[in-house]
């Protein structure tokens, strides 16, 4: 007559169960979050070629972040972002949203409600893979650090900018707890990561910084002005000069030969001037 198990040999069976799950749970873990940082960096790249060849077919201009509706005011719930532009070009919603982050569903597949405006988007503008106006889209005008703020003065043409390979054209966003994001950055304002206060509220100043909570380790996947797309991380910030914990620059002139020295996203466009 066969022996049934004992109590302590079926213990032991689920104890070596139990121990062998907590071993491998965080490994599977770590292999889906590496299948999807992959995935990330892979979409990124589709959309640089993207990039790429709507240059190409619009004189070797970069895309333009969005248009105003005739009257001069902006109609959020029509597509007329450079999502839009480009999306004939990579044929794929999906590819727009970071795989790092669950893409937005809804009852309205194509319009999305944001919370804190009381307003309604198109999925155009609220893409969570974003696009850096004045790093690539456009240009500015003055020939200062502290003119960078100035207003825009036109798309840039491609073969205006200084190593396209540091330029950064396409970064991955967070847009608060929300799971879509905001399709377009300031790269003069993504090189001042704040505090961490992300628990506090969000600023839109730390649209990039917040896209960092996807990813291990704090890396980053870009797209960039040659059409490359790579990993990134905290070396292309500088510290906020009015932030303690961050002493990287004790006032604003000297963030930008920070900036400068670092060649901090490569969107000045022309060399800093400290006149």
């Amino acid at each position: 007559m066969r022996k049934a198990f004992t109590l302590i040999e079926l213990l032991v069976v689920i104890a070596i169960i139990a121990i062998l799950a907590a071993i491998l749970f965080p490994v599977f873990a770590q292999a889906k979050t590496s299948a999807k940082v992959t995935q990330s960096t892979s979409g990124m790249k589709q959309l640089a070629l993207g990039l790429q060849m709507y240059s190409t077919d619009f004189d070797d201009t970069a895309v333009y972040h969005y248009g105003d509706t005739p009257a001069g005011r902006v109609d959020y719930t029509k597509n007329t972002t450079w999502v839009a532009d480009i999306q004939p070009y990579v044929k794929n919603r999906s590819i727009f949203f970071d795989p790092m982050m669950p893409e937005p569903k809804g009852d309205n597949r194509d319009l999305y409600f944001d919370p804190f405006y009381n307003d309604w988007y198109a999925w155009t503008w609220v893409t969570s893979f974003s696009l850096n106006v004045d790093g690539y889209s456009v240009t500015l005008s003055g020939t200062r650090c502290e003119d960078m703020t100035s207003r825009e003065t036109g798309a840039r043409r491609l073969t205006s900018i200084e190593s396209p390979s540091d330029r950064l054209a396409l970064a991955p966003t967070r847009y608060a707890n929300l799971s879509y994001s905001w399709m377009r950055f300031f790269a003069y304002e993504a090189a001042w990561p704040r505090i961490d206060r992300y628990a506090a509220g969000w600023d839109w100043k730390q649209l990039i910084w917040d896209g960092r909570r996807q990813y291990p380790n704090s890396r980053f996947v870009g797209a960039f002005a040659d059409g490359s797309a790579r990993k990134f991380g905290r070396e292309k910030f500088v510290g906020r000069h009015t932030d303690p914990n961050q002493t990287e620059a004790r006032n604003f002139r000297e963030w930008c030969a920070v900036m400068e020295r670092k060649q901090l996203w490569s969107f000045w466009g022309r060399p800093w001037s400290p006149d």
